[in-house]
């Protein structure tokens, strides 16, 4: 009879991928004489270890930044060679701060609840701010950056719109941990922003549409899409940003 393995489970204020970090750097160390020993793919890792692929990405990522693996297309997860002493595999700073996953999720939760009681609560002058931000994000034309103005203002005006401020400080909040999050800069890196921009527009579209109205259920249903598309597309984006150069060209032809 086979015994189930306990999920992983977070420490005091460690992130759970702190944790998986920690876990892989373990399998790493312990497979390290094996000539023929290649690392688990993400979905392998997930599975192996009892959680979901966005946090194995969000370890990867960590541990990528800190030259410990590389990840190349086909190739899959690359273990970097380790100069000098050993590392300690324990003492090892993994904490990149919270990982993109983590804050969309944590996104999702606020401000698919802000924009159904913003839809209660909206003024005309509300939905006129709303419209002016779509405006401005329409016309930035860029690469998506960390600072959108226009995308920030949108998410945070509704957030204001709830006249609850806790509710807007935390979703504040949320968004400047986001700017500032290295992981978020890093997974942006693979993002083609041309392809995504007419999608998360279209989503703040459909947000607007629903404040109109009025309508709360609407209006939760269309933020909690608009913030599950972002991270599908993260997702999506960062494994297409990662195949080698020549895998890239071979799907050009």
């Amino acid at each position: 009879m086979e015994v189930a393995r306990p999920a992983l489970r977070l420490q005091g204020e460690q992130r759970l991928y702190q944790v998986v970090a920690r876990r892989i750097l373990r399998m790493i160390e312990a497979n390290a004489g094996k000539p023929d020993w290649h690392m688990p793919s993400e979905r392998e890792l997930a599975e192996e270890l009892e959680v979901s692929r966005p946090v194995v990405r969000e370890a990867v990522i960590a541990l990528e930044m800190r030259g410990i693996v590389e990840v190349k297309g086909r190739a899959g997860i690359i273990v970097r060679p380790v100069r000098g002493k050993q590392i300690n595999f324990d003492m090892l700073p993994t904490d990149a701060g919270p990982g993109p996953f983590e804050l969309l999720e944590a996104r999702l939760a606020l401000e698919a609840s802000a924009a159904a009681i913003a839809a209660e609560r909206a003024t005309n002058y509300d939905i006129a701010v709303l419209e002016e931000c779509i405006f401005r994000m329409e016309q930035e034309t860029d690469a998506v950056a960390l600072t959108e103005k226009g995308d920030r203002d949108f998410h945070l005006t509704i957030a204001r719109m709830t006249g609850n401020a806790i509710i807007f400080s935390m979703v504040e909040a949320l968004w400047t941990q986001r700017d500032e999050s290295l992981m978020w800069k890093k997974l942006h890196e693979h993002i083609h922003a041309p392809s995504v921009r007419p999608l998360w527009i279209g989503d703040h579209h459909a947000v607007l549409a629903a404040l109109r109205l009025r309508n709360p259920d609407a209006a939760y249903k269309a933020m909690a899409r608009h913030i599950r598309n972002v991270s599908a597309e993260l997702m999506e984006a960062d494994e297409r940003g990662r195949l080698a150069p020549e895998e890239t060209d071979e799907a050009k032809v």
